[in-house]
């Protein structure tokens, strides 16, 4: 490939704004910020996620355009509640269409980009390799893995068996993969020793326009949440803890889920009902907002599962307004805390918890060092201009060195 020449990618993602599920945003972002060496085309389905929030959409394929960058949405099955079912054929019809969809259209691309969760978008990854394009996996969740931990799924069972030789097969027949941070790509290195893959850590950016510490605040609260109340959080641990603070500090709790209802029963049976404010779903333009409001956001998850890997995305928008967190000591959460003085990671014990949080919303000073810390980290690492022209760069690599 010459200097002049531009590599055209198929980028093939479940998620896809307006969907506000974690990973949606990830190359509606990297898109819009490649250089010229790429020209981007994203494949996704219709707004899905969360379940029941969308109108429902019937028709095979529909265009748009977004950011300057082609979009095209495919059929599948959108359930209106969370089950296992509705999964199911969610993920995979949406994996049959895209590669139907891929057969029909090899011909336009250079390179198939296939964004993991769900390991279902390996599918249309293969068909992609095998009509002679190049194939770059992006992998942000531990999906399969974190499936099986979180009793989702039995490792003895076919769809277990079968997305795991899914896994296998893609990273073996990958011409690059992408992960999200050193220790996920340590992870995977441990678990195929025998497999020689291409790794690249492209970590998630920050709308650091949206997030900023100058944006005008939506009120004022002592603690935060914002995300999802899912199974993958410490939320118990971290409601007691807060239980135990002196004086009545207020916590907002911003997301739905499906522990809501365990929470709610939680902070009532610690008295602390009053304190705690459960918002549902906002807008993600209100979230900078929210968070600059606040003194102290929170970050929990379960320390017994695979999420060692994570820096969430909740984590990099309190740190890019600088709000400090208290976060659960995860493998990579502690050593960005260790390291940079962003905030405070600690162990899921209420105890631990407490003391941490009395300290932080105590020390207006250590406070702040934590928050202007952490704005710099972000603007350094986690701009989205940055990463999108290092992602350009491997794309373009990838197709360069399959034609020499």
């Amino acid at each position: 490939m010459t200097e002049s020449e531009t590599t055209t990618a198929l980028i093939i993602t479940q998620f896809f704004p307006p969907e506000s599920m974690g990973g949606a945003h990830r190359w509606e972002k990297l898109a819009a910020h490649m250089d010229d060496s790429v020209d981007p085309h994203i494949l996704c389905t219709h707004p899905t996620f969360p379940f029941g929030e969308f109108e429902r959409q019937w028709q095979p394929l529909c265009r748009e355009s977004v950011n300057g960058v082609p979009v095209t949405r495919l059929f599948t099955y959108q359930p209106t509640t969370d089950n296992t079912l509705g999964r199911i054929l969610n993920y995979g019809i949406f994996a049959v269409l895209s590669s139907i969809y891929v057969l029909l259209t090899f011909w336009r691309y250079d390179c198939i980009v296939t964004m993991s969760a769900p390991h279902t978008t390996f599918l249309p990854g293969l068909v992609g390799k095998l009509t002679g394009r190049d194939w770059v996996v992006d992998i942000f969740d531990l999906w399969i893995d974190n499936a099986s931990d979180l009793g989702y799924v039995d490792e003895e069972s076919l769809p277990y068996q079968a997305m795991s030789q899914l896994e296998r097969l893609s990273l073996a027949k990958a011409d690059a993969i992408f992960v999200i941070t050193d220790t996920m790509a340590e992870y995977y290195e441990d678990k195929y020793p025998d497999l020689a893959f291409d790794v690249h850590v492209i970590p998630f950016g920050v709308d650091t326009e949206m997030f900023s510490p100058d944006v005008e605040p939506k009120g004022s609260t002592d603690v935060i949440y914002t995300g999802n109340l899912g199974t993958g959080q410490a939320f118990i641990p971290f409601l007691k803890g807060f239980a135990q603070l002196g004086g009545e500090p207020e916590l907002t709790i911003i997301g739905d889920g499906e522990r809501r209802a365990e929470l709610e029963a939680l902070v009532e049976e610690l008295d602390v009902s009053g304190q705690v404010s459960f918002e549902g779903y906002v807008s993600r333009e209100e979230i900078p907002r929210l968070l600059v409001g606040a003194k102290v956001s929170l970050v929990p998850l379960k320390t017994e599962y695979q999420l060692d890997y994570a820096r969430p995305t909740k984590l990099l928008e309190t740190m890019a307004v600088g709000t400090p967190y208290v976060a659960s000591n995860v493998d990579e959460i502690s050593k960005l805390t260790q390291e940079y003085n962003t905030g405070a990671d600690v162990k899921n014990e209420a105890n631990s918890i407490s003391n941490t949080l009395q300290k932080m919303l105590d020390k207006t000073r250590y406070r702040d060092r934590c928050g202007k810390n952490s704005i710099n980290f972000v603007d350094i690492n986690h701009h989205w201009g940055s990463i999108g022209k290092q992602t350009s760069l491997v794309i373009s690599e990838v197709h360069s060195d399959d034609g020499l």
